[in-house]
């Protein structure tokens, strides 16, 4: 495994459930389901800008909105949801989620040769 693939499993794997988890942690109010929504949105954004310059700071800033956007869903469905099997199920899942992005970048490489 090569050393951008290293840290990109890292982060995948470790990194994105450590902060969603973290993310699920915080109050489950409004506000905080909107501010996950604005960074969501802004980190993405910057992102999306950066292409050109620099391609990991851009996967690495989409890869994060791609985090805040499934701790928003899941503390948004764990707002209305008071079920203590649904809520867990709704963590387990949103964390797994935190880890698509491997699995997108895998196929990409695997196609590319």
């Amino acid at each position: 495994m090569t050393g951008p693939t290293l840290i990109a499993f890292v982060l995948s794997f470790v990194a994105g459930p450590l902060l969603c988890a973290a993310a699920l942690r915080l109050p489950e109010r409004v506000s905080t389901v909107a501010v996950l929504a604005l960074a969501m949105i802004g980190i993405t954004a910057f992102g999306l800008t950066r292409q050109g310059a620099n391609p990991a700071l851009s996967l690495t800033a989409m890869w994060l909105g791609w985090v805040l956007a499934v701790a928003m869903v899941a503390l948004a469905l764990r707002r209305r949801i008071r079920d203590r099997r649904a809520r867990r199920l709704i963590l387990i899942l949103a964390l797994l989620a935190t880890t698509l992005p491997w699995f997108g970048l895998a196929t990409a490489r695997l196609i590319a040769g």
